[in-house]
């Protein structure tokens, strides 16, 4: 797996390294992207069912309601493979492992 600098899936806008978000409905490490695109870190790579829900709400502005009422056909997410000491992401194919994980969702409009 090759890996490369942490870029939008959805952009290819180079990011920061996620960051502590931590407001009254949220409480995770990601970031935004210029694009509106959100990513949440799994560090272990094995809790991925729980930032998928704090990606959306991320997405969702905080709107925990919101996030649960959106249908796959109103977002779209990108998983990457994610080395927290490099910054840099790759593609494994594998869904677990030893490397942490970043989660993108984005939003779709109209």
């Amino acid at each position: 797996m090759r890996r490369q600098p942490l870029q939008c899936p959805f952009c290819d806008n180079y990011l920061a390294s996620p960051v502590d978000i931590r407001s009254r409905s949220l409480d995770l490490t990601g970031g935004i992207c210029i694009c509106g695109a959100v990513y949440v870190l799994d560090r272990t790579g094995h809790n991925l069912g729980e930032i998928y829900l704090d990606a959306l709400t991320f997405a969702c502005k905080g709107d925990f309601d919101r996030a649960l009422s959106l249908t796959p056909e109103e977002y779209e997410t990108e998983i990457l493979d994610y080395d927290i000491h490099t910054n840099t992401t790759g593609r494994s194919g594998s869904r677990t492992g030893r490397t942490g994980k970043l989660l993108f969702a984005k939003l779709k409009t109209g």
